[in-house]
């Protein structure tokens, strides 16, 4: 930064990093000029679409095409903007290594101009950091991002021993901090209910303490087993359908056939001639559930090794091939 000595006033100067060459739009923070690429704006934010546009004149010259027409972004710091835009000129393509500091400034402009994508970045590259439960709480309530991510937080500020301090409350508000007051009460009832004289929040599980956090908080209950997968065929509840029928093949040079197309047994799920095996093993084939909990089925794409696998157990329950 070059200031100026003889009358206390920062001059503006070209920002070292980001008055790029072949930037189309110039922008005066504070005393920086940035000259950067006006289509990451257009195409991540309607504030600065509308800002655009209204830059538009037919008898004047555009706004923001030259240093001395630049657009002006105020109440907000340069240092703040050059991070933000480190997201989309990032050296690194997609490795975005920054401490806590750097995606907060990144946050609060991401937020406050609309930028939903880099909002949506922010909070994946803030779940790898590790930060403190009242900080991340404060942090998350401030931005408006879902409560989801602070299960693990509201946890531990509510199986502490030490009560919030006054300026963890005023950080938290006070909705933030009668809800964990309540959490923690209804903790302390329920180990009384069942026989504990001195209860300390160590002797409860974090799965117990997730269930009241849960309620207190208005975030609803875990299910109790996962949601099927898309794609995935339902295990069918009606009466089985009619019998599958499968035609033999050709016989060679007037011989009778010694196996039922290749298809036998536990290779395809068929227990005997004519009649599809619903019993749920793990070997079978389709109509069967895996080991992993889903439901497949006979029409499933099959691997080079599976398939080599079924023509051997085929072959085997057939008889072996007719040479």
């Amino acid at each position: 930064m070059v200031n100026s000595s003889e009358h206390g006033i920062s001059r503006v100067v070209h920002h070292k990093d980001y008055y790029l060459r072949g930037g189309d739009m110039t922008v005066l923070v504070e005393n920086h000029l940035y000259r950067i690429h006006s289509y990451f704006f257009e195409r991540e934010s309607l504030f600065f679409r509308q800002k655009l546009l209204a830059g538009t004149t037919d008898d004047t010259e555009e706004r923001g095409s030259s240093d001395s027409n630049a657009y002006s972004l105020e109440d907000v710091k340069s240092e703040d903007f050059s991070r933000f835009l480190w997201v989309f000129y990032n050296p690194k393509y997609s490795i975005y290594e920054a401490p806590l500091e750097t995606w907060l400034s990144i946050l609060r402009l991401a937020t406050r101009w609309g930028f939903h994508n880099i909002k949506e970045l922010t909070v994946r590259e803030l779940e790898k950091l590790e930060i403190e439960s009242i900080e991340k709480i404060a942090i998350y309530h401030e931005y408006s991002i879902s409560k989801l991510y602070l299960i693990p937080s509201y946890i531990a500020v509510v199986k502490r021993e030490k009560p919030l301090t006054f300026t963890e409350g005023m950080k938290l508000g006070m909705e933030t901090v009668l809800r964990i007051a309540d959490a923690r009460e209804r903790a302390r009832q329920h180990a009384s209910e069942s026989g504990v004289r001195t209860p300390s929040f160590d002797d409860f599980e974090d799965s117990e303490v997730e269930i009241l956090v849960r309620e207190v908080f208005g975030l609803g209950s875990r299910p109790t087993s996962p949601t099927p997968s898309m794609g995935h065929t339902p295990i069918p509840s009606g009466p089985p359908g009619p019998p599958i029928k499968l035609n033999p093949p050709p016989k060679a040079n007037g011989a009778p056939a010694s196996r039922t197309n290749g298809i036998n047994g536990a290779a395809n799920g068929i227990g005997g001639p004519g009649k599809l095996d619903t019993s749920s093993t793990t070997g079978g084939g389709g109509g069967n559930q895996g080991t992993d909990g889903a439901i497949h089925n006979f029409d499933r794409e099959i691997s080079p090794s599976s398939a080599t696998a079924g023509r051997g157990q085929g072959q085997r329950a057939g008889g072996g091939r007719t040479r």
